[in-house]
């Protein structure tokens, strides 16, 4: 697993902002290797999410009809030391809505295909303790 992999999913949720421009704060709950939830300001109520672990990228994907919202974690920006181990505290991301499913069979492909319209942003640990 790659370790910006290891480090999403030692946090377990995490709190995704990108920006006062689109208002798109996300929250991702009980994040495993396969599974989240998404919580959205913008919208109601919690959603399911796969999760895709690619060896340079994290790809959180909620499908919607034929389209896909897809957040990807693309690096660790900040760090801490905790315990004697070094500890991402936060994620650099990128969010956009894709008009086909094609993220759900080819992660990376459909990351290097994104819209224009995408949002930079960052996700943070819900807990660091």
């Amino acid at each position: 697993m790659n370790p910006l992999a290891a480090a999403a999913l030692a946090a377990g949720e995490l709190v995704c902002d990108f920006g006062a421009a689109r208002g798109e704060v996300l929250i991702y709950e009980a994040l495993t290797e396969g599974s989240a939830q998404v919580l959205s300001l913008a919208r109601p109520g919690r959603k399911p999410v796969q999760v895709r672990i690619t060896p340079g990228h994290v790809h959180l994907i909620e499908p919607e009809r034929s389209s896909v919202r897809v957040t990807t974690l693309t690096a660790c920006t900040r760090t801490r030391t905790r315990a004697g181990a070094l500890q991402c505290t936060q994620f650099a991301a990128r969010h956009a809505w894709h008009f086909d499913t094609s993220a759900l069979i080819d992660a990376d492909a459909s990351f290097r295909r994104q819209p224009s319209g995408a949002s930079y942003g960052v996700c943070e640990p819900w807990n660091l303790d």
